[in-house]
């Protein structure tokens, strides 16, 4: 049997891409082994593949990525691994070097355009520095993937290789009902739900600052990140602190069930980085699994979706009271609603990991 490692920075609890990659080649008959961090989380993980993560000594920054990358060599090359996986800039040096030395090939799965994130706005160092990384690695992968069709074009462009599209969809399942555990707390109230990071250019801060004029509505921020305490001082400034509720990180497994719950999925980016700008975030397709109307920025690639399925409307004046009344009127016009619902199913059935998973067979079938 095939031994292949797959290797990602983060700690593997919300990760649901990496979790169905790995499910999908093990299905096709490889033994998985999916590498991982471990921070203040060390709950155990179950999982029907083999998994390892490294306990560090950093948490972020510049050494943490340096010490990663270094653990991941010396347990990779030691075992006995047939094929390699980068999933993200941050681990693509020791994964190159790893299958350099053991002379075997690896893929890269660009998750994101790191070099061109809103992390590296005014930090023109770093950002030349990781260029630079990709720039000399990408092109020894054997092959390369990407979530959405603008980054492949870009890379495609930027690099002159072959860059495949595999979205970042969920599987396709029908959900009747949630365990009680996870019902949402709204006093009746419509229920707005914004998942993923909580960092820099999500639009976050217009959103809570949209509540104020909302008091029909409950805001559930669900995930973390570098501006949620910053978040956190401007809904205690608001006094918003009953209607905008910071749930946390919760499990890929969980997250469904309290996605389904909203009146409304939201995804508001800025326009301030290429990789906002060609992103196509999973959340965007856990609201339309979830089956619930969306609200989004008119980034090129979510702005097509929403927009040629009809499952919601497109932001367009980012004024807290523009969005505000833009909600509202979406939640008070039931025939829509009732529309958007239904064409998030018809939509679920075409981006889903059924029809995704086919590609990354195609990508990794070379390798049995």
């Amino acid at each position: 049997m095939k031994k292949i490692l797959l290797a990602v920075t983060n700690d593997l609890i919300t990760d649901y891409r990496v979790h169905r990659t790995a499910t999908t080649l093990q299905s096709m008959g490889f033994e998985v082994t999916l590498v991982g961090s471990i921070f203040r989380d060390k709950s155990e993980l179950k999982r029907p593949y083999h998994i390892h993560r490294l306990e560090m000594f950093f948490s972020n920054g510049r050494l943490f990525y340096f010490e990663f990358n270094i653990r991941l060599c010396f347990f990779a090359i030691k075992g006995g691994y047939n094929v390699f996986v980068a999933n993200g800039l941050g681990v693509l040096p020791g994964i190159t070097v790893s299958a350099f030395v053991k002379r075997k090939p690896f893929v890269y799965d660009s998750c994101d355009l790191t070099t061109e994130s809103a992390e590296m706005i005014g930090r023109p160092f770093i950002r030349w520095f990781l260029g630079l990384i990709e720039r000399s690695l990408i092109r020894k992968a054997r092959c390369v993937y990407t979530i959405s069709e603008s980054i492949a074009t870009y890379l495609e462009s930027k690099y002159r290789i072959k860059v495949d599209l595999v979205r970042n969809t969920p599987d396709f399942k029908s959900i009747k009902n949630y365990p009680s555990e996870y019902r949402l707390v709204h006093e009746g109230l419509k229920v707005l739900i914004y998942q993923g990071a909580v960092n820099r250019g999500r639009g976050l801060e217009m959103i809570i600052n949209a509540m104020k004029y909302l008091p029909e509505a409950m805001l559930f921020i669900v995930g973390e990140g570098d501006e949620e305490k910053e978040l956190e001082k401007l809904v205690l400034k608001t006094s918003l602190y009953n209607r905008v509720i910071f749930y946390g990180r919760v499990p890929f497994e969980e997250l469904k069930f309290l996605t389904m719950q909203a009146d409304l999925g939201l995804s508001a980016e800025e326009d301030i980085c290429l990789n906002y700008r060609y992103s196509l975030p999973n959340k965007l397709f856990d609201y339309i699994h979830a089956g619930i109307p969306v609200l989004v920025s008119g980034m090129p690639e979510m702005e097509k979706i929403v927009s040629e399925r009809q499952i919601g409307k497109i932001i367009y004046n980012r004024s807290p009271e523009k969005l505000a009344a833009k909600i509202r009127a979406m939640l008070s016009d039931d025939e829509s609603v009732k529309l958007w619902r239904a064409n998030t199913i018809a939509t679920a059935k075409e981006f889903n990991w059924c029809n995704e998973k086919k590609k990354v067979i195609a990508i990794y079938q070379q390798f049995l």
